[in-house]
């Protein structure tokens, strides 16, 4: 019985991380990012972003609750590269 919940646990967690890294995976090119932070911020200079930057931008975009501070937060951090 023991068995077989550790087994059922590590199913799980296995299911779990896989979903997540799909998920992470839709933003983490350059292009893609560019394209969601242009939603965001559609004046700021997104096109002047490396990739690294503009997935880092996306990540750190991500952390805020509500759209507004989302796109406040874009926009800083956009200007911040520049």
């Amino acid at each position: 019985m023991k068995r077989f919940i550790t087994l059922t646990a590590a199913a799980i967690t296995t299911v779990a991380a896989l979903t997540g890294a799909a998920s992470a995976q839709a933003y983490n090119t350059g292009d893609n990012a560019r394209a969601a932070l242009e939603r965001l911020a559609p004046n700021a200079n997104v096109a002047a972003l490396t990739n690294a930057q503009a997935v880092a931008a996306y990540q750190l975009v991500q952390d805020e609750d509500s759209t507004a501070d989302q796109k406040a937060r874009a926009k800083a951090v956009i200007n911040s590269y520049q």
